[in-house]
C-alpha cells in the first residue's frame, strides 16, 4: 500500500506513465488510467500490452518477443532446411513493433500536449 502511495505521489510530477500488463491488472491495482490523469491531467499514459486491450482470443495473456514472430509467420525465417526455427539474437517483436509503435505515439502525445495545451 506504501508503495502505490509512493507511485501516486510520483505519478503527480511526471509527463508519461507507460505499464506493461495485461488488462485490468492497473486496474484491480488502483493505477488505471482514470484513477493516474485524475491526478496528473496531463498525464500520457501507454499501455504496453502483449495482444492489445480488446477483446481478442489472446487478450488475457502474457505476450513475449517469440510469440508475437510466430503469430506473425516471421519466426519461419529464423529457421536452416527443416530445423525448427531458433529464436532470433534480438527482440525484433518487441522492439520494431509494440515498442516503436508506443514510443512514437508516447512523442506525438507529447507534441500535441506541448500545441493544444490538452
Amino acid at each position: 500500500k506504501a508503495g502505490l502511495e509512493a507511485l501516486k505521489a510520483l505519478v503527480a510530477k511526471i509527463d508519461v506513465f507507460i505499464e506493461p500488463f495485461r488488462p485490468g491488472v492497473v486496474e484491480k491495482l488502483g493505477i488505471g488510467p482514470d484513477v493516474l490523469c485524475a491526478l496528473n491531467p496531463g498525464l500520457i499514459y501507454g499501455r504496453m500490452t502483449g495482444f492489445g486491450q480488446g477483446g481478442t482470443a489472446y487478450g488475457q495473456m502474457a505476450g513475449h518477443d517469440a510469440n508475437y514472430l510466430s503469430l506473425a509467420g516471421t519466426l519461419d525465417f529464423f529457421r536452416r532446411g527443416t530445423e525448427r526455427p531458433l529464436p532470433p539474437a534480438n527482440f525484433g517483436g518487441d522492439y520494431a513493433g509494440g515498442g516503436m509503435m508506443l514510443a512514437m505515439g508516447v512523442l506525438l502525445s507529447l507534441l500535441e500536449r506541448q500545441r493544444s495545451g490538452k
